[in-house]
């Protein structure tokens, strides 16, 4: 009897475990239809006309930036926006794209030759077409590279349906700096003034989007939450632990029982 009900515990946990796992997805796919579908597609119609407008009025744009090598450069033009979205149905990813350049090609002298190979690899990632030619000492020895192009490098904005943490991930690549950085956007805070920071943060005249402003207290809230769960994640183990060594004692017991007698 201990056998078959310890069997009977262990069918009852794995069916529960099955049945609230179905649960979460089927609550996680209404979160996803009724409010972080409808707010990709907020996102993507307001990026459209965005981009639009901006090619109607030709609002320049201007940025610096740390070129690997060369060092910082200012008042590259931002231009050439591309919006994509890979399902008008049930979105899970869009993309704003744009290039920010030079006005004119002129030449860089780049130094020492590690500086100048480090300017070359990304430019070569940022598919910019250049000359390079060694810069030498009287010695003829290679002390740089001089590199001549009309610099350029791209910028992306993401937005990723993370659907496990019930929102959209925001993430930039070269935006702020060389690089990328995300965060998670909750999709009930995607509403207009969510998205009028989205629109000066492309122009340039916000850099505060995505950045969490929290109070002394919220703060203290938060690392309360965290230590908390840790002490969940800690209890978990212990139980996971217990429920690992229950299960193979149950194996034990069974090849106890089913084991051919010795001869």
């Amino acid at each position: 009897m201990g056998i078959l009900e310890d069997l009977k515990k262990e069918a009852d946990t794995s069916r529960m475990a099955r049945e609230q796992a179905e649960l979460r997805r089927a609550e996680l796919e209404r979160i996803y239809q009724a409010g972080i579908c409808p707010a990709m597609l907020r996102i993507h119609s307001y990026l459209l006309e965005l981009v639009e407008q901006l090619g109607l009025v030709d609002l320049p744009v201007t940025v610096g930036f740390d070129f690997p090598g060369i060092g910082r450069i200012d008042n590259l033009a931002q231009t050439n926006y591309r919006v994509s979205i890979d399902s008008h149905r049930e979105p899970k990813f869009i993309k704003l794209l744009f290039e920010c350049t030079t006005p004119e090609e002129r030449r860089y002298n780049v130094m020492p030759k590690s500086a100048g190979d480090e300017a070359c690899q990304f430019l070569t990632s940022q598919n910019t077409l250049f000359s390079d030619w060694a810069i030498r000492d009287v010695d003829q020895e290679v002390i740089g590279l001089a590199i001549q192009c009309k610099l350029r490098f791209w910028v992306s904005l993401t937005f990723m349906v993370d659907i496990p943490g019930e929102g959209i991930r925001v993430s930039s690549y070269n935006f702020e700096g060389r690089g990328e950085k995300s965060f998670l956007a909750s999709y009930q805070s995607i509403d207009e003034h969510w998205l009028d920071k989205l629109g000066l943060y492309v122009l340039r005249k916000n850099d505060s989007f995505g950045r969490l402003h929290i109070s002394e207290e919220q703060r203290n809230r938060l690392r309360k939450l965290v230590e908390e769960g840790k002490k969940h994640d800690e209890h978990r183990s212990i139980d996971h632990q217990q429920t690992q060594n229950a299960q193979e004692g149950l194996l034990l017991k069974l090849r106890n029982i089913f084991a051919k007698p010795k001869a």
